[in-house]
């Protein structure tokens, strides 16, 4: 079963929409309270703008009174988002009644300086009056638009009913004002009918003087909202609603978005688990950090501490390490003396020490068969409990070798004059001595298990002492030929990587 996506606090049920930086879910809050949540990925001006234009219309809203319990607004670094609760009052359109038209008209017109209309809004009617149950975010519509869509609601509100004046005391001040008033008139008919349009400059990165400075002859009405950006200055101007380039004429509603990094305080995390301070911080505004790990007798992947330690005062959107549990140090035991014991007794002692048999290589040997050469690690060595043990034990070998080599013939007699040359025997090979024999030797090297060469070893004791005519390396699993000179009784030991491999006598014919 697919799990379902957290965003913040929230669980999604269902996506709704997605337009450019705008996701809509259908979501359910810790408390369990369904709803939407309309999650900004502010990356761009335009999404700043956006998002901060609606935070405005839903502050404007809330001073009516108009939004649903539990309507939250978060404006953290990378938590931009609104979660609004589901509403399940019937409609209040069409607007049946005095009241609610006057209702209605009294969100239009909080809403109308931020460019929202009556198609934006779904209003629902309960016992309590109008609510808003949704606000398109994305909308924007100008000022003979908004009228247009809903100018009903608007002439409704008491403000849009011309008032009755007091009638002049007498005809002549009257006429001397509208006289005065026709002059004005004339006078300022072209900046009144056909007032001046300014091209709002870019403020974004200013500070809010400089800012104000810039704007202070178009007339304009500035509002300041505050956002945390804790990666840039303070009291710098991050966003502006109109954006740059906006055509607008006096009395527009201009508002900057100015920076007060927001200090907060580290969460409590010790004793939860890794995932779970992870969501905490991104829910608090902070950056998970890379996590260190240590051994405890707290669970594996239990949170013991943080950096900077819990309540220490710190900027939102700064960067908590963490600090978690291996589990327990593990346990240590010392590995045993193995060699000379055969295959089981080594088990035996490897388990006995808490440890495990691992690898078990073989190598010809005239020892018994089974019989433990070596070891690996040594003995002696302190390890983990459960580490493994690598053994090597003696197998079966076999040199082709012949007891006697090729003997020199004896030394030749003077031939009687009378004997005929054919008669006499061969004379010995020049290179041999009295008594000297040539013993060939073929020895197929048995395969090590790894690329690693044999050292190979041949120790011979005869009539003229002991020599060792052959110490070299060779490639397991091949074949070393070649032969040896010997006087009378000959003892020969081959040796393979320091091991007596095999022993053998070549008695004198």
């Amino acid at each position: 079963m697919e799990m379902p996506e957290r965003y913040g606090p929230y669980e999604t049920v269902q996506q709704e929409r997605r337009e450019d930086f705008l996701t809509v879910w259908r979501a359910r809050s810790p408390s369990g309270a369904e709803g939407r949540l309309y999650w900004f990925d502010v990356r761009g001006p335009e999404a700043r703008a956006v998002f901060f234009r609606f935070r405005k219309a839903l502050k404007a809203l809330s001073a009516l009174g108009v939004l649903p319990e539990g309507l939250e607004i978060s404006a953290k670094p990378g938590q931009y988002y609104v979660f609004w609760p589901s509403c399940e009052a019937p409609s209040a359109l069409p607007a049946k009644g005095r009241k609610v038209v006057r209702e209605v008209g009294r969100i239009l017109e909080a809403l109308r300086p931020l460019g929202f209309a009556l198609p934006d809004l779904d209003l629902r009617l309960n016992e309590d009056g109008v609510r808003v149950a949704a606000l398109d975010p994305l909308s924007d519509h100008d000022e003979a638009e908004i009228e247009r869509l809903g100018g009903r609601f608007l002439r409704a509100l008491p403000s849009a009913r011309p008032g009755r004046g007091n009638r002049a005391a007498s005809w002549v001040p009257g006429l001397l004002l509208a006289v005065l008033g026709l002059w004005l008139f004339a006078a300022g008919s072209a900046r009144y009918l056909n007032p001046p349009e300014f091209t709002i400059p870019d403020l974004r990165g200013q500070d809010p003087r400089t800012a104000l400075e810039a704007v202070k002859n178009m007339g304009l009405k500035v509002t300041f909202t505050m956002a945390s950006e804790p990666d840039r200055p303070r009291d710098l101007i991050l966003e502006q609603n109109p954006p740059p380039g906006t055509r607008v004429k006096p009395g527009r509603a201009l508002e900057l978005v100015l920076n007060r990094p927001k200090d907060g305080r580290v969460p409590p995390l010790a004793g939860q688990p890794l995932s779970d301070a992870q969501r905490t911080l991104e829910e608090a505004g902070y950056l998970p950090g890379a996590a260190a790990t240590g051994y405890s007798e707290e669970p594996e992947g239990t949170v013991l501490a943080s950096a900077p330690p819990a309540d220490a005062p710190l900027p939102q959107g700064a960067t908590v390490r963490l600090l978690t549990s291996d589990g327990p140090a593990p346990r240590k035991t010392v590995l045993p003396e193995l060699t000379g014991l055969n295959l089981e007794e080594a088990r035996y002692l490897i388990s006995v020490a808490e440890l495990r048999l691992g690898e078990v290589q073989t190598l010809p040997s005239p020892q018994p068969e089974g019989t433990v050469l070596a070891q690996s690690p040594p003995a002696g060595v302190a390890l983990d409990v459960g580490s493994p043990v690598v053994v090597t034990v003696a197998g079966r070998g076999e040199v082709l070798l012949p007891e006697q080599g090729f003997m020199a013939p004896p030394a030749p007699q003077e031939t009687p004059p009378e004997t005929p040359a054919t008669q006499t025997e061969a004379p010995p090979p020049p290179d041999l001595a009295p008594g000297e024999r040539i013993v060939p030797i073929r020895v197929p090297l048995p395969a090590s298990g790894t690329q690693a060469p044999v050292h190979v070893r041949l120790v011979v004791a005869d009539d003229g002492g002991e020599s060792t005519p052959i110490d070299t390396f060779a490639q397991g699993g091949s074949t070393l030929e070649g032969s040896v000179r010997v006087k009378g009784d000959a003892r020969f030991k081959l040796y393979l990587d320091g091991f007596l491999y095999q022993e053998w006598t070549s008695p004198a014919p």
